[in-house]
Order: structure tokens, then C-alpha cells, then sequence
């Protein structure tokens, strides 16, 4: 969920969760709110602004032996507020500033629920998108309880897809429509932003100016602006990978290279022709490294003897935490490093770019896969070296 805050408010007007405060009277500097509520008599009406997480009662009024009630609203930003009541377990979700007077009624046992709203056109695409979800998630619950009840109901998880599929479109569509409204906001929380970024990234620039002092919204364009990082991060990762694939393509003639083993000693990957060979890039820092290399030990361990051999290319700079690591991770293949860290020329020759990394080449030396681990690596070898 891309806002604590957003979370809990929508939550609460959705399934009911409690949140009142302590009245503060603020008087004739906004507009007007009044209330009909009922069962609501001699009960105490909370408008409640959200701050830090809590709730902060802006301004409230005891309703009279009708359940009417009213106040003087202070200037206000565009934002989200609620209306909550004394006893009362749930809270009526605002959307609003000063230049709106809303009319409102509910009754007191389910306020997050109002029976008529006049004056905010905010509020009321709000709660017309909550109205839809609640008959949506009502739904839903009875789908997956019949599927809890039998997972082979068919039937059942065809309905489910079809109304999620439903749901999901109406949620994209409502947030297209009114796209310069907050309302949207709560829509965006129930859909997922990996695949939806245009529409996040759409809607936080639409109401850049319309909520700039909204914690809600600055919430929301931090998580846009991690998720977009994210996304570029991952594309250039697809890129890089891209490029690599490039550089080493399946089948093709892996490229020699010589480095020192620890005793001084060249050793050239060419001179393991007749061999199955892993070349692992790895170091003594890398932690995800060292935890890989008991799987890779026991693939050396289970296939050396049928003919396969691992040549570990060492991207460290310090020969005794090179040496160090080797025989503390019990580790009985060919190693050789220049001891150039990123720079390490066989590195470079093959693009590496993270690891651990491996490249696994058949008796000819040609390429047949590019960074296999674990299982993977071990099915591989079993296939090769029946």
C-alpha cells in the first residue's frame, strides 16, 4: 500500500474502524457541514482531519433530538477528513476544502455509509467508488469461501476471475474519468502500480496543484517516484542482460582469457578444452556469493569425476581474503583473479556486470548457458553429462 495514512482511512470507511478526537471549535472562516443522523440524538458529531496518522477532531456538534447538527467549518485545504461519532465504530470518509458546504445524513451504527451527500462533488465520487467496492469485495468474500469450501469448484474461480477482471477494469476507468479529482486516489490503492505505472504517474501530475499541502499526496508522489527508480532500474537490468545475451550468445565460442591462480601459475580457460566448464564470477566480499557456494561445491562434487570443471574467476583485489575464502568455503576448483575488483580483464571480456555469475560451456568451449544456480545448475549438468 503506497500510504499508511490513505490505508487506514480507507480501510475504515470500507470494513469499520474506529478513530475520534477531541472537539476544537473553529468558527466562520469556511464553509458550512451539516449532519442528519440517525439514532443520532445527544450524540457528539467529530470532523476529524488526519495528522501524523491520527485523527485530529477539527470542529464537532452535539445533534439534537432529531439527529441535526452543524458547524462553521475553518479554512481548509483540498484533503481528506471524516465524520465520526461518539460510541460509533466507523468513520464517513470527506473529501472536500472550504469552498464547499456539504449535507450529509447516515445512521449512527453505520456512518461510513451515507444515505444522501449534497454539495462535494469530491466526496460523492468517493463514496460512489467505495459503494462499488464494498459490492465487489461482498463478491469476492463469497466466491473464496466457496472455494475454501471446495478448491476444485470450477465454476466458482471462473466467477472470480471474471468479477476481479471487472472490477479491476472499473477501478482503471474511474481513475481515467476523473483523473484531476483526489477521489482517484483511493481508487489507485487497489490496483497494482508494477502494472499501472502510467496511470500513477498520470494522476500524480494532475493533482500536483490541486492537494499540495496534502500528506496523502505527498505520500503518493514518493511512492510514484520509487516505483519510476524501480522501473528504471530494472529496465537497465533487462538492458544490461540484453547486452550480455549479445555479448555471449548461446552457442557461440566462449572468449579465452589467462589469469594467476594463487600460487602464481597462469591458467587459460581454453586449456580445459574436453571438459564441461563452469566459469564462476564471484568474490570473498560478495555475500550472496558465499552463500551460493555450497550448492556449487556439491555440483562439483556430484559431476567432477563424469568429466565437469569449474574455473572461479575472483573479482577481489586483496590476495588473502581471495586465498582466505577459498579454503574456508572448502572450495577445490581452479581459481584465478588478476586482483583488479570491477576491473578484473575476464570480467570485463564477458560483460559482468553483478554476481555471482557463471557461464557454463560445453566440451568445445561454446557457450550452453548463462548464470545458473542451485537446482538449475545441477539439472543442467545432469542433462550434459549423462
Amino acid at each position: 500500500m503506497w500510504t499508511k495514512t490513505l490505508f487506514i482511512i480507507i480501510t475504515a470507511a470500507a470494513l469499520g474502524c474506529s478513530a475520534t478526537g477531541n472537539g476544537q471549535q473553529q468558527r466562520n472562516m469556511g464553509g458550512a457541514l451539516s449532519a442528519t443522523i440517525a439514532d443520532g440524538a445527544g450524540k457528539t458529531l467529530y470532523f476529524n482531519r488526519f495528522t501524523n496518522n491520527a485523527p485530529a477532531a477539527i470542529d464537532s456538534v452535539v445533534l439534537d433530538a432529531n439527529g441535526k447538527g452543524s458547524m462553521q467549518l475553518p479554512a481548509l485545504p483540498m484533503d481528506f477528513y471524516a465524520l465520526t461519532i461518539s460510541g460509533g465504530k466507523d468513520l464517513m470518509v470527506l473529501l472536500l476544502d472550504s469552498t464547499e458546504s456539504l449535507s450529509v445524513a447516515a445512521k449512527a451504527d453505520s456512518i461510513s455509509i451515507p444515505t444522501s451527500l449534497e454539495g462535494s462533488v469530491n466526496t460523492a465520487l468517493l463514496q460512489g467508488y467505495f459503494t462499488h467496492s464494498r459490492a465487489f469485495d461482498r463478491q469476492r468474500n463469497a466466491f473464496v469461501e466457496r472455494l475454501n469450501a471446495n478448491p476444485q469448484d470450477t465454476a466458482a474461480m471462473a466467477q472470480l476471475n471474471a468479477i476481479s477482471m471487472g472490477f479491476n477494469d472499473h477501478t482503471k476507468g474511474f481513475v481515467q474519468d476523473h483523473i484531476a479529482s483526489p477521489a482517484v486516489l483511493a481508487a489507485l490503492n487497489r490496483l497494482d502500480i508494477r502494472t499501472e505505472m502510467p496511470l500513477f504517474s498520470q494522476a500524480r501530475e494532475a493533482l500536483r496543484n490541486v492537494m499540495p499541502n496534502s500528506a496523502y499526496y505527498a505520500s503518493f508522489n514518493e511512492q510514484v517516484g520509487r516505483a519510476e527508480q524501480q522501473a528504471q532500474g530494472a529496465k537497465l537490468q533487462e538492458e544490461q542482460q540484453a547486452q550480455l545475451d549479445n555479448l555471449l550468445p548461446i552457442g557461440s565460442v566462449a572468449p579465452d582469457f589467462s589469469q594467476n591462480s594463487p600460487d602464481g601459475k597462469p591458467i587459460k580457460l581454453s586449456s580445459l578444452r574436453g571438459k564441461v566448464v563452469l566459469i564462476d564470477f564471484w568474490a570473498s566480499w560478495c555475500r550472496p556469493c558465499r552463500m551460493e557456494n555450497p550448492n556449487v561445491k556439491r555440483v562439483y562434487d556430484r559431476f567432477h569425476n563424469k568429466g565437469f570443471e569449474i574455473i572461479g574467476v575472483s573479482l577481489d583485489r586483496d590476495k588473502d581474503a581471495w586465498t582466505g575464502a577459498i579454503a574456508q568455503d572448502g572450495l577445490p576448483w581452479k581459481h584465478v583473479s588478476d586482483l583488479a575488483f570491477w576491473n578484473n580483464a575476464a570480467a570485463q571480456l564477458y560483460g559482468v556486470s553483478s554476481i555471482p555469475y557463471t557461464v557454463l560451456l560445453d566440451r568445445e568451449g561454446k557457450v550452453i548457458a548463462k548464470n545458473l544456480r542451485g537446482p538449475a545448475l545441477e539439472a543442467r549438468l545432469a542433462e550434459v553429462l549423462k
